[in-house]
């Protein structure tokens, strides 16, 4: 069978994502503020026609299925299995223009998300980690600042500096630096023409599990009025149809993470255990984007997340550290987001 060229570029790029996860049982996985931030698109001039839109403001609801979980050494039986019926994903998030100058572009950014597992079974084996998640929401606060400047047509440059407190702390915000990841992003980026845009970059991140430098490639190609891809490797690649300008679905392959600082109560005393919590998948999905007015958008998600990693770290005792077995999961996410409907 011969495909036509944007397909074959699609699936060279999607095979190449698809070995993550066999590639990431060898190493340490991207931390989660790495990876989103190089997935994260500028709300600026560069981005080529047809692409999908900058997010000044998200509201975002979502849910991810059943699964498993069962602790690395257990059968994985009744008796060492816990079972998770639904995790619920709450996101809100604005960014808000300090300077906007053709040239440059400065903005503040403000992001809070909750993510609650619940339990409908607790096994045996380190239930008592399984037991301080149930029903307790795990927080994100972050911090953002956002600087782009473009050379001349061609060229720019972006800086993406963050901080993000992620935790099962009871307030909505919290300043503790025991939840804290300090995280940034430099991308030179290269719009030779308008439907082609190409770069690169490094993104850095140090939070509880570790200090990482990811570098990144940004690869995005409009073919006709029709189809194009948006890249980000090696943690996203999606193929994007249009129906109109104002309608879109975007489908593919996305890494995804979240790390979070979680107490965790003794098993046999009146004790607490301050655990780092990490859990990380590629997600097969489709992204539909809907104009719906007044720079009001409507995104719909759906599809299933394969689980590369899921740790659970106890920051005192190491020998209480586990890794855990999850099955596949089904997710979807509904939202409303704001984007002047003029920017590529």
């Amino acid at each position: 069978m011969k495909f036509p060229c944007p397909l074959k570029i699609f699936l060279l790029l999607l095979f190449a994502l698809a070995g993550l996860p066999l590639f990431a049982q060898q190493i340490h996985t991207p931390g989660d503020e790495g990876a989103e931030l190089a997935k994260e698109r500028l709300f600026c001039q560069p981005g080529v026609t047809n692409s999908s839109k900058g997010r000044g403001l998200l509201l975002q609801y979502g849910g991810v299925g059943s699964y498993s979980l069962t602790p690395a050494g257990s059968l994985s039986d009744g008796f060492n299995t816990s079972t998770v019926s639904l995790t619920e994903r709450v996101t809100a998030k604005i960014k808000i223009p300090v300077w906007n100058a053709p040239s440059l572009k400065v903005l503040l950014g403000y992001e809070y998300g909750a993510e609650t597992l619940r339990f409908s079974r607790i096994g045996a084996f380190h239930g008592e980690v399984f037991k301080s998640l149930d029903g307790n929401p795990l927080r994100t606060n972050k911090y953002s600042l956002y600087i782009t400047k473009s050379f001349d047509e061609k060229y720019y440059a972006g800086l993406r500096l963050r901080s993000s407190f992620r935790g099962d702390y009871a307030q909505g915000m919290t300043l503790d630096t025991r939840y804290a990841t300090y995280s940034g992003l430099a991308i030179l980026g290269v719009k030779p023409r308008a439907d082609l845009e190409w770069g690169i970059g490094l993104t850095y991140s140090d939070n509880f599990f570790t200090k990482q430098i990811l570098p990144f490639a940004l690869y995005n190609q409009t073919f006709n009025d029709k189809w194009g891809i948006e890249s980000v490797l090696p943690v996203q690649i999606m193929g994007r149809y249009n129906f109109t300008p104002l309608s879109m679905v975007l489908f593919g392959m996305e890494y995804q993470s979240q790390s979070y600082a979680i107490d965790v109560e003794g098993k046999y005393a009146e004790t607490i255990h301050p655990y780092y919590f990490k859990h990380s998948e590629v997600a097969l999905k489709a992204s539909f984007d809907q104009y719906l007015g007044s720079w009001i958008w409507l995104n719909l998600e759906a599809g299933f997340q394969l689980p590369v990693q899921t740790r659970f770290d106890d920051s005192i005792d190491a020998a209480n550290s586990f890794q855990s077995r999850a099955g596949a999961q089904p997710f979807f996410n509904l939202g409303l987001f704001l984007s002047p409907t003029g920017r590529h």
